[in-house]
Parts: C-alpha cells; structure tokens; sequence
C-alpha cells in the first residue's frame, strides 16, 4: 500500500460498505499514515474522537496505527 492516496481510501471504504458490511476501523502502517496525513483532503477529515483524544477518526471510523510500514485493512 506504498501507493495509497486519499481517493483510492474513499474508494477503498465504499467498496467494503457495498459487500454490506458496516466499516468500523481503519488499520494503517505508520509510514502509510505519515504519506497520507500530508495530503489536505485526508488531513483535513481526521479528527480526534469525543471519546478518547488518543484516538482519530476519519469520516467517523476510527483509524489504528499499526507498526507494519505499508499496511492498510478496513475491518
């Protein structure tokens, strides 16, 4: 997933939700996340959560940073 832009995440998301499964979480690599935090129209949609302010979300699901350079999974 060392190719993975904004647009290919959306795109990624609305095929998992079509298969009809609720998306949850975002697992991602931390050099994945670095890539794709510099690009504003990821950046711009992560937010902390209410819930806990270690966590992020992104168009409301949360995002686990994972220690795997290139990961990228929706569960």
């Amino acid at each position: 997933m060392a190719d993975l832009t904004a647009k290919k995440v959306n795109k990624l998301i609305e095929e998992f939700s079509q298969t009809g499964k609720e998306p949850q979480k975002l697992i991602i690599g931390y050099k994945t996340y670095a890539r794709l935090m510099t690009e504003d129209k990821f950046a711009e949609k992560v937010v902390p959560s209410l819930e806990d302010a270690k966590e992020r979300l992104y168009k409301n699901l949360k995002i686990k940073l994972v220690t795997e350079k290139h990961y990228f999974e929706i569960k």
